[in-house]
């Protein structure tokens, strides 16, 4: 393997060379002990994993519970008052 196939396989098979197929990662070993292209591909290949993966987004303290608290108030205020899907009784309904 050649550095020039080495970075094909990183194109079409990505940085995680334990899911590459035995000898594919077997050859590509190899010359990552002895090129230092292959590294730099390597390193490009996972530090351009790195940028286009997700953050995770991390809720602020007492969210979930702000949401429920509204929900909940928003919920005995709903069935304090009429629903807007319930018929209503006028003077003209025949009761």
């Amino acid at each position: 393997m050649d550095a020039a196939d080495f970075q094909n396989l990183l194109d079409r098979l990505g940085d995680d060379l334990s899911r590459w197929p035995d000898q594919q990662r077997q050859d590509a070993e190899l010359l990552l002990r002895d090129s230092e292209p292959a590294r730099a591909a390597l390193a490009d290949a996972q530090r351009l994993r790195r940028l286009l993966s997700p953050s995770p987004v991390a809720a602020p303290d007492g969210l979930v519970d702000r949401i429920m608290d509204r929900v909940r108030r928003e919920r005995s205020d709903s069935s304090a008052t009429p629903n807007a899907l319930s018929p209503r009784r006028t003077d003209r309904d025949p009761g």
